[in-house]
């Protein structure tokens, strides 16, 4: 196995085909990670597959678990596939999620329970599948969550019921943090600013030029995050360099949430 501040580490990423689990399944396997990828199909996993393998990480350290997290047993499948490929599970990083069931109004009820589903239950059951093992190795957890959770971020649009259920998850780790440290698991959260990824399902180029203008007026740092910034941060919160952070949540925005451009310090 690799040498690397997560050598010998098992990490489950989630929502790792493209964007920000993307660059997190790179840089845990660049740290030494055996990884198990996930998206919705074995065809949307194949471009990290590839970008690992040509990151010179061997095939026998990459396993592809693909599926809609709506469906329990994928979760199943993610917890049990990892288990018979390396027998043990160090991280969970909880990535997957999204901004809105497409077809169907925003504010419906079918796209709420939607993404409850997907932002929060999912979450919820992968985490229950894991925590036994989590404990044996005296795991992490790191919860990918939103600014959205914490403040409204009215300068940017943020669906509503998207920031609903990444406020559910902001409270979930304040609750299940505690009693999970007890079991010498840690549990953090991660709250990313403005990245452009495809959550909103447009094209990146189109979503950076939607977002370039609002950040230079609204951002300190007068840019969108990238995905390997997140990355880094997730890294940290997953390491043993955390070793005493629990219960808390990073944001990373460029400061969007103190400030912007034109406060007079």
């Amino acid at each position: 196995m690799s040498a690397g501040k997560f050598a010998r580490k098992v990490a489950i990423v989630t929502g790792s085909s493209s964007g920000i689990g993307q660059a997190v399944v790179l840089l845990l396997a660049q740290q030494g990670a055996n990884v198990t990828v996930h998206g919705l199909t074995e065809e949307e996993c194949e471009e990290t597959h590839h970008l690992l393998l040509e990151q010179n990480i061997s095939s026998d350290r990459i396993l592809i678990v693909p599926g809609n997290l709506i469906d329990p047993k994928v979760a199943e499948r993610l917890v049990n596939e990892t288990l018979t490929k390396w027998g043990q599970i160090d991280v969970v990083i909880n990535n997957a999620g999204c901004a809105g069931k497409g077809g169907v109004p925003m504010d419906s009820e079918e796209n709420f329970s939607f993404l409850f589903d997907i932002n929060m239950k999912s979450i919820i059951r992968i985490n229950n599948l894991a925590i036994p093992f989590l404990e044996k190795t005296k795991g992490a957890i790191v919860n990918t969550c939103s600014i959205a959770a914490i403040r409204n971020v009215s300068v940017i649009y943020i669906p509503t019921y998207y920031a609903m259920t990444k406020a559910a998850l902001e409270n979930y780790m304040k609750y299940e943090a505690p009693k999970l440290a007890k079991r010498g698991i840690r549990m953090n959260n991660i709250a990313p600013g403005i990245v452009a990824t495809n959550i909103y399902r447009m094209p990146l180029d189109e979503c950076q030029r939607k977002t370039n203008e609002s950040c230079r007026r609204h951002v300190p740092l007068g840019r969108t995050g990238t995905t390997v910034e997140i990355a880094n941060a997730v890294s940290f919160l997953a390491s043993e360099e955390a070793s005493y952070v629990c219960g808390t949540t990073l944001v990373v925005d460029g400061g969007l949430m103190v400030g912007t451009p034109d406060s007079n310090l």
